[in-house]
Protein backbone atom coordinates (compact mmCIF):
# COMPACT_ATOMS: atom_id res chain seq x y z
CA UNK A 1 0.00 0.00 0.00
CA UNK A 2 2.74 2.64 0.25
CA UNK A 3 3.05 2.76 -3.78
CA UNK A 4 0.14 1.73 -5.90
CA UNK A 5 0.03 2.06 -9.30
CA UNK A 6 3.46 3.72 -9.58
CA UNK A 7 1.61 6.62 -6.95
CA UNK A 8 3.84 7.02 -4.00
CA UNK A 9 0.66 6.48 -1.24
CA UNK A 10 2.73 6.45 2.50
CA UNK A 11 5.83 8.81 2.01
CA UNK A 12 6.32 8.88 5.07
CA UNK A 13 6.51 4.67 5.68
CA UNK A 14 8.12 4.02 2.57
CA UNK A 15 11.02 6.58 3.84
CA UNK A 16 10.86 4.65 7.38
CA UNK A 17 11.25 1.33 5.44
CA UNK A 18 14.46 2.48 2.98
CA UNK A 19 16.56 4.26 5.32
CA UNK A 20 17.62 0.74 7.34
CA UNK A 21 18.70 -0.35 3.78
CA UNK A 22 20.52 2.84 3.12
CA UNK A 23 22.56 2.41 6.01
CA UNK A 24 23.70 -0.70 5.16
CA UNK A 25 24.76 0.24 1.82
CA UNK A 26 28.02 1.09 1.25
CA UNK A 27 27.22 4.07 -1.14
CA UNK A 28 23.96 6.82 -0.87
CA UNK A 29 24.51 7.02 -4.83
CA UNK A 30 21.58 5.70 -6.60
CA UNK A 31 19.92 4.63 -10.19
CA UNK A 32 16.42 4.20 -10.14
CA UNK A 33 13.63 3.61 -12.37
CA UNK A 34 10.58 5.05 -12.67
CA UNK A 35 7.10 3.40 -12.64
CA UNK A 36 5.45 2.76 -16.27
CA UNK A 37 2.05 4.09 -15.25
CA UNK A 38 3.11 7.56 -15.81
CA UNK A 39 5.46 7.56 -18.18
CA UNK A 40 5.20 8.86 -22.10
CA UNK A 41 6.87 7.16 -24.70
CA UNK A 42 6.92 8.39 -28.62
CA UNK A 43 8.91 7.95 -31.53
CA UNK A 44 8.58 11.34 -33.32
CA UNK A 45 10.67 13.04 -36.42
CA UNK A 46 12.42 16.51 -36.30
CA UNK A 47 14.07 18.30 -38.81
CA UNK A 48 17.53 17.48 -39.48
CA UNK A 49 19.77 20.14 -36.88
CA UNK A 50 23.21 20.06 -34.85
CA UNK A 51 22.84 17.45 -31.97
CA UNK A 52 23.24 20.35 -29.27
CA UNK A 53 19.95 21.91 -30.94
CA UNK A 54 17.82 18.86 -30.50
CA UNK A 55 16.93 18.80 -26.80
CA UNK A 56 15.71 23.15 -26.92
CA UNK A 57 13.67 22.25 -30.54
CA UNK A 58 11.63 19.20 -28.64
CA UNK A 59 10.90 21.60 -25.37
CA UNK A 60 9.39 24.34 -27.63
CA UNK A 61 6.82 22.00 -29.00
CA UNK A 62 6.84 18.99 -26.45
CA UNK A 63 3.28 19.87 -25.70
CA UNK A 64 2.57 18.51 -29.93
CA UNK A 65 3.49 14.83 -28.91
CA UNK A 66 2.41 14.54 -24.52
CA UNK A 67 -0.07 16.28 -22.62
CA UNK A 68 2.17 18.01 -20.93
CA UNK A 69 3.58 21.31 -21.10
CA UNK A 70 7.86 21.79 -21.09
CA UNK A 71 7.29 23.21 -17.72
CA UNK A 72 5.25 20.71 -16.01
CA UNK A 73 7.06 17.64 -17.72
CA UNK A 74 10.99 16.27 -17.53
CA UNK A 75 12.21 14.39 -20.73
CA UNK A 76 14.78 12.35 -22.48
CA UNK A 77 15.38 11.52 -25.95
CA UNK A 78 17.30 9.19 -27.94
CA UNK A 79 18.43 9.46 -31.28
CA UNK A 80 16.83 6.29 -33.59
CA UNK A 81 18.32 7.04 -37.38
CA UNK A 82 19.53 10.51 -39.13
CA UNK A 83 17.96 10.18 -42.59
CA UNK A 84 19.84 12.86 -44.16
CA UNK A 85 18.48 11.49 -47.55
CA UNK A 86 14.64 12.61 -46.34
CA UNK A 87 15.85 15.26 -44.18
CA UNK A 88 14.69 14.17 -40.53
CA UNK A 89 15.80 12.86 -37.64
CA UNK A 90 14.01 10.27 -36.16
CA UNK A 91 13.96 10.60 -32.28
CA UNK A 92 12.73 8.31 -29.23
CA UNK A 93 10.79 10.73 -26.43
CA UNK A 94 10.52 9.57 -22.94
CA UNK A 95 8.65 11.83 -21.04
CA UNK A 96 7.89 11.93 -17.03
CA UNK A 97 5.71 14.33 -15.09
CA UNK A 98 7.77 17.14 -13.59
CA UNK A 99 5.36 16.44 -10.30
CA UNK A 100 5.73 12.45 -10.27
CA UNK A 101 9.49 12.73 -10.33
CA UNK A 102 9.90 14.88 -8.06
CA UNK A 103 7.72 13.26 -5.66
CA UNK A 104 10.05 9.74 -5.94
CA UNK A 105 13.15 12.45 -5.76
CA UNK A 106 12.56 14.04 -2.22
CA UNK A 107 11.23 10.45 -0.97
CA UNK A 108 14.84 8.90 -1.80
CA UNK A 109 16.20 12.13 -0.88
CA UNK A 110 14.56 11.81 3.03
CA UNK A 111 15.67 7.68 3.10
CA UNK A 112 18.95 9.50 2.91
CA UNK A 113 19.81 8.25 -0.93
CA UNK A 114 21.20 10.59 -3.85
CA UNK A 115 19.62 9.16 -6.59
CA UNK A 116 22.23 10.17 -9.72
CA UNK A 117 19.60 9.17 -12.70
CA UNK A 118 15.91 8.17 -13.12
CA UNK A 119 15.41 6.08 -16.03
CA UNK A 120 12.00 4.47 -17.81
CA UNK A 121 11.75 0.81 -15.86
CA UNK A 122 11.50 -0.95 -19.49
CA UNK A 123 14.95 0.56 -20.67
CA UNK A 124 16.57 -1.02 -17.12
CA UNK A 125 15.19 -4.45 -17.36
CA UNK A 126 15.92 -4.63 -21.12
CA UNK A 127 19.14 -3.75 -20.37
CA UNK A 128 19.59 -6.70 -18.76
CA UNK A 129 17.40 -9.33 -20.79
CA UNK A 130 18.58 -8.39 -24.22
CA UNK A 131 21.79 -9.75 -25.38
CA UNK A 132 24.24 -6.63 -26.46
CA UNK A 133 24.87 -8.26 -29.71
CA UNK A 134 21.06 -9.07 -30.66
CA UNK A 135 20.34 -7.65 -33.84
CA UNK A 136 16.52 -8.96 -34.10
CA UNK A 137 13.74 -6.89 -33.65
CA UNK A 138 12.65 -7.93 -30.15
CA UNK A 139 9.87 -7.79 -27.61
CA UNK A 140 10.34 -7.64 -24.02
CA UNK A 141 7.36 -8.80 -21.41
CA UNK A 142 8.00 -8.21 -17.66
CA UNK A 143 5.73 -10.49 -15.99
CA UNK A 144 6.03 -9.36 -12.36
CA UNK A 145 3.85 -9.51 -9.32
CA UNK A 146 1.48 -6.04 -9.72
CA UNK A 147 1.26 -5.53 -13.60
CA UNK A 148 2.83 -6.89 -16.93
CA UNK A 149 4.68 -4.30 -18.58
CA UNK A 150 6.00 -5.01 -22.97
CA UNK A 151 8.26 -3.05 -24.51
CA UNK A 152 9.52 -3.50 -27.77
CA UNK A 153 13.29 -3.04 -28.61
CA UNK A 154 14.82 -2.06 -32.26
CA UNK A 155 18.62 -1.67 -32.75
CA UNK A 156 19.33 -2.01 -28.97
CA UNK A 157 16.66 0.91 -27.59
CA UNK A 158 13.02 1.14 -26.62
CA UNK A 159 10.34 1.58 -29.67
CA UNK A 160 7.06 1.35 -27.17
CA UNK A 161 6.37 0.45 -24.07
CA UNK A 162 3.17 0.00 -22.72
CA UNK A 163 1.60 -1.81 -19.27
CA UNK A 164 -1.40 -3.97 -18.24
CA UNK A 165 -2.09 -4.32 -14.66
CA UNK A 166 -2.76 -7.93 -14.76
CA UNK A 167 0.02 -9.69 -12.81
CA UNK A 168 0.99 -12.39 -10.60
CA UNK A 169 -0.94 -11.23 -7.52
CA UNK A 170 -4.01 -12.38 -9.27
CA UNK A 171 -2.95 -15.82 -10.23
CA UNK A 172 -1.50 -16.38 -6.71
CA UNK A 173 -5.30 -15.40 -4.96
CA UNK A 174 -6.88 -18.13 -8.14
CA UNK A 175 -4.71 -20.83 -6.82
CA UNK A 176 -5.24 -19.88 -3.16
CA UNK A 177 -9.14 -19.59 -3.90
CA UNK A 178 -9.37 -22.71 -5.71
CA UNK A 179 -7.13 -25.09 -3.88
CA UNK A 180 -7.04 -23.54 -0.34
CA UNK A 181 -3.66 -22.98 0.49
CA UNK A 182 -1.59 -20.19 1.80
CA UNK A 183 0.22 -17.60 -0.37
CA UNK A 184 3.58 -19.64 -0.05
CA UNK A 185 1.98 -23.03 -0.88
CA UNK A 186 0.55 -21.11 -3.71
CA UNK A 187 3.82 -19.69 -4.83
CA UNK A 188 5.13 -23.47 -5.11
CA UNK A 189 2.31 -24.32 -7.32
CA UNK A 190 2.72 -21.85 -9.50
CA UNK A 191 6.11 -22.71 -10.34
CA UNK A 192 5.85 -26.10 -10.47
CA UNK A 193 2.72 -27.32 -11.92
CA UNK A 194 0.72 -24.16 -12.28
CA UNK A 195 -0.77 -23.42 -15.85
CA UNK A 196 0.24 -27.39 -17.37
CA UNK A 197 -3.02 -28.69 -18.59
CA UNK A 198 -3.88 -32.43 -17.22
CA UNK A 199 -5.65 -34.47 -15.43
CA UNK A 200 -6.33 -33.44 -11.89
CA UNK A 201 -5.10 -29.55 -12.86
CA UNK A 202 -7.86 -28.97 -15.04
CA UNK A 203 -9.86 -26.30 -12.51
CA UNK A 204 -6.94 -24.69 -11.71
CA UNK A 205 -5.47 -24.00 -15.22
CA UNK A 206 -9.45 -22.74 -15.86
CA UNK A 207 -8.98 -20.26 -12.88
CA UNK A 208 -5.65 -19.19 -14.25
CA UNK A 209 -6.05 -18.90 -18.40
CA UNK A 210 -8.30 -15.30 -18.14
CA UNK A 211 -5.39 -14.38 -16.37
CA UNK A 212 -3.06 -15.32 -18.50
CA UNK A 213 -4.87 -14.67 -21.52
CA UNK A 214 -4.74 -10.88 -21.30
CA UNK A 215 -0.99 -10.98 -21.31
CA UNK A 216 -1.06 -12.98 -24.59
CA UNK A 217 -3.66 -10.58 -26.31
CA UNK A 218 -1.72 -7.78 -25.55
CA UNK A 219 1.45 -9.30 -26.80
CA UNK A 220 -0.24 -10.13 -30.31
CA UNK A 221 -2.22 -7.04 -30.50
CA UNK A 222 1.54 -4.85 -30.16
CA UNK A 223 2.85 -7.33 -32.53
CA UNK A 224 0.51 -7.58 -35.05
CA UNK A 225 0.51 -3.34 -34.89
CA UNK A 226 4.16 -2.91 -34.90
CA UNK A 227 5.42 -5.86 -37.88
CA UNK A 228 1.86 -4.68 -39.94
CA UNK A 229 3.82 -0.91 -40.06
CA UNK A 230 7.17 -2.41 -40.71
CA UNK A 231 6.09 -4.56 -43.71
CA UNK A 232 7.44 -2.47 -46.40
CA UNK A 233 10.63 -0.82 -44.45
CA UNK A 234 14.10 -0.64 -46.02
CA UNK A 235 15.23 -1.80 -42.30
CA UNK A 236 16.41 -4.98 -42.08
CA UNK A 237 15.72 -7.26 -38.79
CA UNK A 238 12.22 -4.38 -37.90
CA UNK A 239 9.19 -7.06 -37.65
CA UNK A 240 9.70 -8.32 -34.21
CA UNK A 241 10.76 -12.51 -34.60
CA UNK A 242 11.34 -12.84 -30.83
CA UNK A 243 9.16 -12.73 -27.38
CA UNK A 244 11.69 -12.64 -24.51
CA UNK A 245 10.45 -13.09 -20.73
CA UNK A 246 11.58 -11.62 -17.54
CA UNK A 247 9.98 -10.83 -14.12
CA UNK A 248 9.84 -13.08 -11.41
CA UNK A 249 6.40 -14.15 -12.40
CA UNK A 250 7.61 -15.80 -15.94
CA UNK A 251 8.74 -18.71 -14.40
CA UNK A 252 4.65 -19.69 -13.87
CA UNK A 253 5.05 -23.47 -14.86
CA UNK A 254 3.69 -23.98 -18.51
CA UNK A 255 3.62 -19.83 -19.35
CA UNK A 256 6.44 -20.00 -22.03
CA UNK A 257 4.70 -23.04 -23.96
CA UNK A 258 1.41 -21.32 -23.25
CA UNK A 259 2.51 -17.79 -25.63
CA UNK A 260 4.50 -19.92 -27.94
CA UNK A 261 1.38 -21.87 -28.69
CA UNK A 262 -0.89 -19.53 -28.71
CA UNK A 263 0.97 -16.35 -30.60
CA UNK A 264 2.74 -18.53 -32.81
CA UNK A 265 5.92 -16.95 -31.99
CA UNK A 266 9.60 -17.85 -30.65
CA UNK A 267 9.04 -16.93 -26.69
CA UNK A 268 11.92 -17.61 -24.62
CA UNK A 269 12.78 -17.24 -20.72
CA UNK A 270 15.43 -14.43 -20.41
CA UNK A 271 18.78 -14.47 -18.68
CA UNK A 272 19.38 -10.83 -16.92
CA UNK A 273 22.98 -12.07 -16.59
CA UNK A 274 23.48 -12.09 -20.23
CA UNK A 275 25.37 -8.81 -20.54
CA UNK A 276 27.23 -8.97 -17.28
CA UNK A 277 29.15 -12.59 -16.92
CA UNK A 278 29.69 -15.79 -18.99
CA UNK A 279 28.03 -18.78 -17.48
CA UNK A 280 31.49 -20.70 -18.82
CA UNK A 281 33.18 -18.74 -16.47
CA UNK A 282 31.24 -18.10 -13.37
CA UNK A 283 27.87 -19.56 -12.33
CA UNK A 284 26.10 -16.97 -9.65
CA UNK A 285 24.49 -17.85 -6.33
CA UNK A 286 21.23 -17.01 -7.03
CA UNK A 287 18.34 -19.14 -8.78
CA UNK A 288 17.43 -18.16 -12.28
CA UNK A 289 14.18 -17.71 -10.95
CA UNK A 290 15.06 -15.07 -8.58
CA UNK A 291 17.35 -13.60 -11.21
CA UNK A 292 14.53 -12.79 -13.25
CA UNK A 293 12.30 -11.16 -10.19
CA UNK A 294 15.34 -8.44 -10.24
CA UNK A 295 16.06 -8.13 -13.58
CA UNK A 296 14.95 -4.37 -13.86
CA UNK A 297 18.00 -3.83 -10.60
CA UNK A 298 20.30 -5.64 -13.21
CA UNK A 299 19.83 -3.01 -16.05
CA UNK A 300 19.98 -0.17 -13.79
CA UNK A 301 23.33 -1.14 -12.19
CA UNK A 302 24.59 -1.91 -16.19
CA UNK A 303 23.56 1.19 -16.85
CA UNK A 304 27.53 3.22 -16.38
CA UNK A 305 28.56 0.22 -18.63
CA UNK A 306 26.19 -0.70 -21.20
CA UNK A 307 24.04 1.91 -22.77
Amino acid sequence: GMIEKGEIKQKDKLIDFLKPIQKKLRSKYIIASLPEEKVFVSKIQIPMMGKEQIRESIELQLDQYVPLSAKEAVFDFDIIKEDYKGGHIDVNLTVFPRVFVEEYREMFNGAGFVPLAFEVEAQAFARAAVPQDERQTVMVIDFGRTRATFAIISGGKIQFTTTVGVAGAEIDRAIMNNLQVNRNQADKIKKESGFIRRKGNEQLFDAILPIVSVIKDEAIKQILYWNSHKEKSEEENEKIEKVILCGGESTLAGFIEYLSYEMKFKVELGNPWVNVISFEDYIPEMERGDALAYSTVIGLALRQWVK
